[in-house]
């Protein structure tokens, strides 16, 4: 029973709050004693949680007989986005950077410009029924976590489990790095345009981390305003490949045709070629799955979500179609497989002084990106720990701020570490590799619930096919996939699966040593007091 303390008009008021214990736990004490005073205050826009007497179960200490044994509220996180909000950030991170830097990964799969065209179509069209699902398992369960709830409530706690370790693992680190290194290149290259030394990618680095920490530090504190910056920085989005596609428009326009003369010569006869070009392609439109994760931080989940989705694939499918066709007008197909930054070539060769302000627009839509990650890839971390499948510490938020530094400072360090030790062709691998086998989860889920549950309560229920078809195609995606690139594929795998004995260790073992569960809590202890955290509900 942790107690806290407030006054209120000059009367001491006591507020007690019963600690219900997970039904998984990764650590023998999950209700560490420690809880700082909060203050209160009402609502207002420092983001300090209102506390309500008679609904929170707050009695004066002269009352003997508390009305109700419940407990007080623990602060919880804040319902701030909209559909603007909701549109922005997918906008922002759908696709993220990718069209800048790494098309030509889809060209080289593929072999031609017109079955690279082709997959990015229907890459973006897989992405957006794989959205419409998970948008469908949101509005049923809206609570932070996104993917993973939705397998834990359907399947169990230990596939749940692998799929919040596998997010973690496989898909935050890498592309919280993956975003960091766009925006970082994309600000030095103009700088240093033909210098390709060790020194500076060395540099390209340091500045990532430097702004992979900018970021964080700004998500913990001022998640108001994050949200509201990132409607401007996906409006940056949207200018850069308008830029690119009026440019192409213009070249086409001026007889730059060349390379559309044959645009099948050369394509790939390997079907596990073309499932590779399509993880490319699931990567090159990802990152939508974080506003799944911020369902719970959603004011109208219902309406928003699912619109959000029709609205942002119709303008990203659309513009990045054209930006591909935009840059084959002025860059070969061979320059395209060499080049790291394509835009910046791109509009090197169509008009040189736009080149920087294209670079500064690249380098804030990243940056709009990896905001938008590291508000949803955090709430998984989140999520998994008020189940008991993460440590406590995990599923804590700061009382005034209302985010989760805990869940937001580990996936810090974990970016970090895949930004100075992986490779970016490696980190596209894992990601689109995780992504296709949670996407295959999720519709398993939403298909296994209509079965099982046709009356549950659903606010958005996508057409019946939609699940079906993804289902046959993500599979048959991942099993070329695996036979053409076993190796690669193959590392993706043991690394999920090695989740298994970590499951086993930190949630099934029970009677851990005395001395390991005291170690545990007084290091969760300690990080609440130096961080002033608390338990949210």
């Amino acid at each position: 029973m942790a107690v806290f303390k407030r006054k209120s008009g000059g009367a001491d008021l006591t507020m007690s709050k019963k600690e219900q214990p997970s039904v998984f736990t990764i650590q023998a004490h999950t209700n560490p004693s420690y809880q700082p005073d909060v203050t209160e205050t009402s609502s207002d826009s420092s983001g300090i949680a209102s506390i309500e007497d008679s609904e929170n179960g707050i009695h004066p200490a002269s009352d003997p007989k508390p009305s109700s044994p419940a407990a007080a509220a623990s602060p919880t996180l804040k319902k701030s986005i909209n559909l603007l909000h909701c549109t922005a950030i997918m906008v922002a991170v759908t696709g993220h950077s990718s069209v800048f830097i790494s098309p030509g990964s889809i060209l080289g799969s593929t072999g031609s410009i017109g079955a690279s065209l082709i997959v990015w179509l229907v890459g973006g069209l897989i992405n957006m029924g794989l959205a419409l699902c998970f948008a469908e398992l949101g509005t049923m369960f809206p609570h932070a976590g996104g993917p993973y709830a939705y397998v834990l409530n359907t399947f169990g706690p230990l596939p749940g489990f692998l799929i919040m370790y596998g997010y973690v693992v496989l898909i935050a680190g890498p592309f919280w790095a993956f975003l960091a290194y766009t925006a970082a290149l994309y600000i030095v290259k103009p700088v240093f345009p033909d210098c390709e030394t060790e020194t500076v990618e060395l540099g390209v680095k340091l500045l990532a981390g430097w702004i992979m920490i900018s970021m964080v530090a700004l998500n913990c504190t001022f998640m108001k305003f994050v949200t509201k910056v990132q409607t401007l920085l996906s409006s940056t989005k949207i200018l850069a490949l308008l830029i690119i596609v009026s440019g192409g428009i213009a070249m086409l326009a001026q007889g730059k045709q060349d390379n559309f003369e044959n645009v099948f010569e050369g394509t790939s006869e390997e079907p596990g070629e073309f499932a590779v070009s399509i993880f490319y392609a699931i990567f090159s439109y990802g990152g939508w799955q974080v506003m799944t994760s911020l369902t719970e931080e959603v004011k109208n989940p219902g309406r928003d979500l699912p619109l959000s989705v029709y609205i942002t694939f119709f303008i990203v499918i659309i513009k990045y179609i054209l930006t591909n066709v935009a840059y084959f007008t002025l860059i070969s197909p061979a320059e395209m497989l060499q080049s790291k930054a394509v835009a910046l070539l791109f509009t090197e060769r169509l008009y040189g002084p736009i080149a920087p302000l294209i670079s500064v627009f690249v380098a804030t839509t990243s940056i709009g990106a990896l905001n938008a990650s590291i508000m949803g890839h955090s709430r998984l971390l989140f999520a998994g720990a008020r189940v008991g499948h993460m440590p406590t510490i995990f599923g804590m938020i700061h009382p005034k701020f209302r985010t989760p530094w805990p869940a937001i400072i580990v996936l810090l360090a974990w970016g970090l570490i895949m930004l100075y030790t992986g490779g970016l062709t490696t980190m596209m691998v894992f990601i689109s590799l995780f992504s296709t086998i949670m996407g295959i989860a999720v519709i398993m889920s939403l298909l296994y619930l209509r079965i099982k549950k046709p009356e549950e309560e659903r606010p958005y229920k996508t057409m019946l096919f939609v699940p079906i078809i993804q289902l046959i195609v993500n599979l048959a995606v991942l099993v070329l996939a695996i036979y053409q690139r076993p190796h690669q594929m193959g590392i993706g795998l043991a690394i999920l699966f090695a989740g298994i004995p970590i499951y086993w260790f930190g949630v099934l073992w029970k009677n851990k040593p005395s001395e390991f569960t005291e170690l545990v809590e007084g290091v969760t202890i300690l990080l609440q007091k130096i961080l002033v955290l608390v338990k949210a509900s």
